[in-house]
């Protein structure tokens, strides 16, 4: 993996878990929900003894390569806190000259060659460079000014699944549709209502956030967003359709059916 011409670096292995596109991870992995994955390490290396006595900490850093980034961009526009563009070196943008990343995650477990990790960002398929232990002693510190991150505060909102939505969230996440849910907290806590952050869409004249092929219909009380009911994406012709762009559609039959179910 060539990065500048003059030094090359191996992964020691990849990452796997349910994060499978960009938007599918949140912003900060150590305020996600906390999402389970694994660190498959790469056999044949003797990785098993660099391994030895990192279990005993409850944190660890992992440096990775974002690898479905292309170029980068010396000025980028952060998703929350301020209205205007900032230096990519003064962000945690992925687009960057060299792109790597750095997370400080939460250690769950250790088995042979995998390390279980939660409370990340990685999508799956991540290559990963390094693991190092967190030192809290020596990574915190909890005086250190946040820069431009406090000029306008970040005013973030409580967003609760109302019981309608949580049993459809159940059976969707039972049917892989597994990322649904941190999606729709990541994208409406913060300024739920603005078109230029988030995909929204109106369905019979209430107003629902897109993921994917999914519709999530909500709406703000306060500093709540009420999230009260989950929707497929497809009207009834469209499901009627042999076309299947995203061989999704028999999941969203059947979606549908559990919801007649519902209100019988």
């Amino acid at each position: 993996m060539e990065l500048d011409g003059t030094r090359s670096f191996e992964p020691i292995g990849y990452f796997e878990g349910s994060a499978k596109y960009p938007y599918d991870v949140p912003r900060q992995g150590a305020v996600s929900s906390g999402a389970v994955g694994v660190i498959r390490l790469v056999a044949g290396k003797g990785y098993e003894e660099g391994l030895c006595d990192l279990s005993g900490f409850s944190h660890i850093w992992v440096l990775y390569v974002f690898h479905r980034n292309e170029g980068w961009r010396p000025k980028v526009r952060p998703p929350r806190h301020v209205d205007r563009k900032v230096g990519v070196f003064a962000s945690r943008s992925p687009y960057r000259p060299n792109p790597l990343g750095i997370s400080a995650v939460r250690l769950e477990g250790i088995s042979g060659l995998e390390v279980w990790i939660s409370h990340h960002d990685l999508l799956s398929g991540t290559p990963i460079l390094d693991i190092k232990p967190y030192l809290s002693y020596a990574d915190s510190f909890p005086d250190a000014s946040l820069g431009w991150t406090g000029e306008g505060g970040c005013d973030v909102l409580d967003v609760v699944f109302l019981p309608r939505c949580e049993v459809e969230l159940s059976w969707l996440e039972s049917h892989g549709v597994d990322c649904i849910r941190q999606f729709i907290v990541t994208q409406l806590e913060y300024e739920p209502m603005n078109g230029e952050l988030h995909r929204l869409v109106s369905i019979d004249g209430e107003v629902a956030l897109a993921y994917r092929t999914w519709r999530a219909l909500f709406q703000v009380s306060g500093r709540q967003v009420l999230v009260r009911e989950i929707r497929s994406g497809y009207d009834e012709r469209e499901l009627s359709s042999s076309e299947d762009k995203y061989k999704d559609k028999e999941l969203h039959r059947q979606f549908r059916e559990f919801q007649q179910g519902m209100t019988k």
